[in-house]
């Protein structure tokens, strides 16, 4: 596929092999470290993961990336002796990122039992392991692959549905198979339980923060972070609050959500990336729609809920798609001064049980407040709903 360099890209990676190789022989995590596995470019969601382990627990710190987490990089970089070096300088949890497969991790693994009296405590190593629907995995994928940015300074843009054929047909230079590496993790998963664990990535993206929240205490719990509900709660009433200067956040990140940058949600936008993928997706041949649906179904199975879930929701195709209104989200101020959020009812009552934070619907100023339909008007309306028609006459 000429619009993609893969030369960038093939060049790295055989960098990176030739590193992992001699990460597996030196270097092995100690209990409390944390690994972010995925093969989809979500920068929100390593802002998120970092703040969460590291304690700093705010995602939009300037800076909060600037760490070498990405181990192969960060080794090749530097090199293995003087990476090592600097990571083992790093105080309390660590966090890293790998893109490899479980058979060729950069440290080695299994873990070695935790014993009690360790130094660094008595959490095992956690591998979290980001999955998405394809759709949405490849999306993202797409506009990595044409937006400049760090890991691709010389981008070159392309068509949607151009990018769904080379993915078909195995020309696009990504660290392996997705399907394949998201099975492969999920084998991983069912072996060592109490290490590894898939998470969804739509449902830290979804616009009910209350359903965030929840997303992010199974996260936490799974990290053995203490008082996971409290620590969940405050990080993600955290990610409603946008700075003023968002740029200045992700200015030395590797990548930049590009929905932020544009008055929206810190974590992508999950609907309107699958309605551009499906659109596309209804262009390409019948070849290319029948090899992504063979694809799809190897999801099927998985040992994993939450793969085969998304496997399935993936094949629906346009069936799983949200109507338009609800596939965006319903408050935050590029949507209120547009006129396209969604208001708050009870909070201009003043009795919404939710901060404006924690709440699905617009709590901003300016909206018009709503007056509620008299005694008589309501009792008019649940006659009309459950008094039945007459015999012979419709509904």
């Amino acid at each position: 596929m000429a619009m993609i360099n893969a030369k960038v890209f093939e060049g790295r990676l055989s960098m990176y092999q030739q590193t992992t190789a001699h990460l597996q022989s030196c270097f092995a995590l100690r209990p409390g470290d944390v690994v972010l596995a995925r093969l989809f470019p979500i920068i929100s969601l390593q802002r998120m993961l970092v703040s969460l382990v590291e304690g700093g627990l705010n995602p939009w710190q300037p800076g909060l990336l600037n760490k070498p987490h990405y181990l192969e990089a960060g080794a090749s970089n530097r090199g293995v002796n003087n990476y090592l070096s600097e990571v083992e300088t790093w105080t309390g949890r660590r966090c890293f990122k790998t893109h490899n497969f479980p058979k060729m991790l950069p440290f080695a693994w299994p873990p070695e039992p935790v014993c009690a009296e360790n130094v660094f405590g008595k959490v095992p190593p956690k591998i979290v392991v980001f999955v998405a629907d394809p759709r949405y995995a490849l999306a993202l994928m797409k506009e990595v692959f044409s937006t400049k940015s760090f890991v691709n300074p010389m981008p070159m843009p392309c068509d949607m549905t151009d990018f769904i054929e080379a993915f078909v047909d195995q020309q696009l230079p990504v660290f392996g198979d997705y399907f394949d590496h998201a099975l492969a993790w999920a084998d991983e998963a069912l072996e060592h339980p109490a290490n590894v664990r898939l998470f969804s990535a739509e449902r830290f993206a979804s616009h009910n923060p209350r359903d965030v929240c929840q997303a992010v205490v199974e996260l936490a719990e799974f990290l053995e972070v203490p008082k996971a509900s409290e620590v969940a709660l405050h990080l993600v009433s955290l990610l409603s609050q946008s700075p003023p200067d968002v740029h200045a956040v992700f200015q030395g990140d590797s990548l930049i959500p590009l929905d932020v940058m544009h008055g929206g949600p810190m974590i992508e936008l999950v609907g309107p990336r699958l309605q551009a993928f499906q659109d596309a997706l209804f262009q390409a041949s019948n070849p290319v729609q029948c090899t992504f649906r063979r694809m799809l179904a190897s999801w099927f199975d998985a040992p994993s809920l939450c793969l085969a879930t998304l496997g399935e929701s993936a094949a629906k195709g346009v069936a799983s798609l949200l109507p338009i209104t609800c596939s965006r989200p319903w408050k935050g101020e590029a949507v209120h001064w547009e006129g396209k959020c969604r208001k708050c009812v009870f909070h201009l009552r003043g009795i919404c049980r939710n901060s404006a934070e924690m709440c699905a619907y617009c709590h901003s100023d300016g909206h018009a407040p709503t007056k509620r339909a008299s005694r008589k008007k309501r009792a008019q309306r649940k006659i009309r709903v459950y008094t039945p028609s007459p015999d012979g006459l419709s509904s």
